[in-house]
């Protein structure tokens, strides 16, 4: 599987498990959110939800901070941070990137890819090397461009990356160690991966995708870990100090946290006040922050997880 321009072949190490057997484990308590009952989930709100948590998290269980988001980013769909910290996020249909004020919620300024703006199902956001970002959409389809100034329209290049068939696509990160973007799946296609958490690895050198996931592990085994029926991936991040890869589930409402080889290191559910978790970054501070967009009558907003462990 390639992309549009083919400079040979992918030359990413092999990292993935494989057929790895994901142990079960005994299901910890621990506490999330409790929606707030008003229209955005504030600042401090008591915990709530204390079922399916397993220790190990680098992040602490409740939010100490919330932004609720402008109308303009209502369908936020993905986050990213650049190299000199600044968050970025995007909606589903267009491809408009706005940088968010992290004290405030507000937007700073939006560019768009185009003019109009390239129509799509985008599902994930990336800031790769040299400060190229990345978008993708749910077919696979890759979008390389500069950041752009205050209600600019940007040149971009597309690849594909040939993942349509294989799967639908929400989630993107930049794995900087090994110049790749990685990509998750929120639904596979053959039978075989229905409950399979598959990750892949497309090289930004080559421009290709590895012709076998980059991880897997068992959709079962981390749902188990969390106490939630089924995991399918709506963001994956991957965390520059440990390596660790962050996934959210906004349909189960779920979060898991795996080592490189695929292993369950921690996972927990979301609670009502995450009521549909798109994005996900890590803050240079290395809080994570996770995006939800606006549903069941709660506005989109941001919340921000401080560091715990390192």
């Amino acid at each position: 599987m390639t992309g549009e321009t083919r400079v040979g072949e992918a030359c990413l190490p092999d990292r993935r498990p494989g057929a790895l057997a994901l142990a079960r484990v005994a299901v910890a308590a621990a506490l999330v959110l409790a929606a707030c009952g008003a229209p955005t989930r504030g600042e401090g709100a008591p915990p709530a939800n204390t079922q399916g948590a397993r220790s190990g998290s680098l992040f602490a269980p409740a939010e100490n901070r919330h932004w609720g988001l402008p109308k303009r980013l209502a369908e936020i769909s993905g986050l990213a941070v650049t190299r000199d910290g600044r968050l970025l996020g995007h909606n589903d249909e267009k491809a408009v990137v706005s940088e968010i004020n992290l004290e405030s919620g507000e937007i700073m300024k939006s560019f768009s890819l185009g003019d109009p703006p390239e129509a799509g199902d985008f599902e994930g956001i990336a800031v790769g090397e040299r400060d190229a970002i990345y978008l993708i959409t749910s077919t696979g389809r890759l979008y390389r461009f500069a950041e752009g100034a205050n209600d600019a329209h940007v040149p971009f290049e597309t690849f594909e990356t040939g993942l349509a068939p294989v799967c639908e696509v929400e989630g993107l990160a930049y794995h900087p160690a090994q110049q790749s973007l990685i990509v998750a799946c929120k639904t596979n296609h053959a039978r075989n991966m229905r409950k399979t958490v598959a990750l892949y690895a497309w090289s930004v050198r080559t421009r290709t995708l590895g012709a076998e996931p980059w991880l897997t592990a068992s959709a079962d085994e981390i749902a188990a870990a969390a106490g939630v029926e089924g995991f399918h991936p709506s963001s994956v991040e991957i965390d520059p100090a440990t390596g660790r890869v962050i996934l959210l589930a906004a349909r189960e409402r779920a979060m898991a946290e795996l080592d490189p080889d695929g292993s369950i290191v921690a996972a927990r559910q979301l609670g009502d006040a995450h009521n549909q978790a798109e994005g996900a970054a890590i803050l240079p501070d290395g809080a994570l922050v996770i995006a939800d967009e606006a549903a069941s009558g709660l506005r989109a907003g941001i919340s921000r997880y401080p560091r715990v462990h390192d």
